[in-house]
């Protein structure tokens, strides 16, 4: 499992395409993450800013890891919809800082 530093900028990506491999841009995409046990926050591309459209069929947020995420885990899911069908999850931990 990944691990990166309080105050890091992780950028959370997911590329989707076709059923041949060909990069598609599916109908919908949304980013839904969970820090720790908390409420899962849901990022939708159109709607939220965060989600940036890089190039057909690529997708990424930037998440800055903040003092209040760590030693928690972070677990993350890209789901595509309408023409190109596609869900995706992964997670990782935040680590502490002697800083921090």
């Amino acid at each position: 499992m990944a691990e990166y530093p309080v105050g890091a900028l992780v950028r959370v990506e997911a590329s989707f395409a076709t059923s041949g491999g060909v990069p598609a841009d599916p109908t919908g995409v949304t980013l839904r993450y969970r820090v720790g046990s908390g409420a899962a926050v849901v990022l939708v591309y159109g709607t939220d800013a965060a989600v940036i459209r890089d190039s057909t069929g690529k997708y990424y947020v930037d998440l800055t890891l903040t003092s209040a995420m760590v030693g928690k885990l972070v677990k993350y899911r890209w789901e595509a919809t309408g023409a190109v069908q596609a869900a995706s999850e992964s997670e990782f931990r935040v680590a502490p800082s002697a800083f921090y």
